[in-house]
């Protein structure tokens, strides 16, 4: 009997450009059935993602950017059922994350094969908020509030630089209370981080080592040093020990941080609130296909 994929498309991500023809000669090579759903407004992947799980698909694919898949993830949460990522958004963070190709041939090929492999991922939680990334505070919000649809379409992946550089002149230091794990920090930055996974869209680079989408912790980085240049040379530098004249960074499972003035959030790239914000994570919350060796 046919396996079953469903697949979440949001035909708003990134550039135009066909993919039925292709999912459609890659799946049948695979013997699966499949069918997908469109999303028209915020919630739908979501949606869809469940209502397909309940229904007996055997994978659910997001075809779209990070907030596609975002989506895709959520309803998916604590169920047995694993996700595929087709990228077809601008940045495509996540499959980087896990060494998913950004051809959608290839990437379906992952979604499709008996021989891919799945790898439970940690998520992080704020609120009822599930995400896979990251959270932004400050800085790092304005920038994704910045980075818009209109930006996005006319430059691409340099809409985040181009809008980080904007954000920049906007920012000023802020006073963050950090309660860790319990430990209570203050200190002042320019922003600050809550990373589930370590990559920023910047070829081989993490702002720190250690930071694992799988080890059942969150990774804070408080950014110290408010030139935009620094923000690139501290993560270049970042050494084990977890800090450098721009950066310092802690491990934790439950956090939450307010802030003097009270700061934008994002969380995966959508806009959510102000500070102050609980975050904890949720280990192994979810199954993700990557790509496997043949037995």
């Amino acid at each position: 009997m046919a396996r079953r994929i469903h697949v979440v498309i949001n035909p708003g991500s990134g550039q135009p450009q066909p993919i039925l023809h292709t999912l459609n000669r890659v799946f049948r090579e695979a013997q699966m059935d499949w069918d997908i759903s469109l999303t028209k407004q915020s919630g739908d992947a979501e949606r869809f993602a469940r209502q397909a799980a309940e229904s007996g698909a055997d994978v659910v694919a997001a075809y779209g950017g990070d907030g596609t898949v975002m989506e895709v993830a959520r309803g998916l949460v604590g169920s047995p059922v694993p996700m595929a990522i087709l990228p077809g958004g601008t940045a495509n963070l996540m499959s980087v994350e896990l060494g998913i190709p950004k051809k959608l041939e290839e990437a379906a090929r992952i979604a499709s094969s008996e021989t891919s492999q799945v790898r439970r991922v940690d998520a992080g939680m704020v609120g009822e908020t599930f995400f896979l990334l990251r959270v932004g505070l400050g800085f790092a919000a304005q920038k994704v509030k910045l980075a818009d649809r209109k930006l996005k379409d006319k430059y691409g992946v340099l809409a985040y630089s181009i809008a980080a550089i904007r954000a920049l002149k906007q920012t000023r230091p802020v006073n963050f209370r950090l309660t860790l794990d319990g430990k209570v920090t203050e200190v002042q930055g320019l922003t600050c981080l809550v990373d589930n996974a370590g990559n920023m869209g910047i070829s081989n680079l993490s702002p720190g080592r250690n930071i694992g989408v799988s080890d059942g912790l969150l990774d804070v980085l408080l950014i110290i040093n408010p030139g935009f240049g620094s923000l690139v040379d501290a993560s270049k530098k970042l050494v084990e020990r977890g800090a450098t004249d721009s950066y310092v960074h802690w491990q934790a499972k439950d956090i939450t941080i307010e802030a003097d003035p009270p700061q934008p959030v994002q969380i995966d790239g959508e806009m959510a609130g102000e500070t102050p914000v609980y975050i904890r994570v949720i280990p192994q919350a979810l199954g993700v296909l990557i790509a496997g060796n043949p037995v």
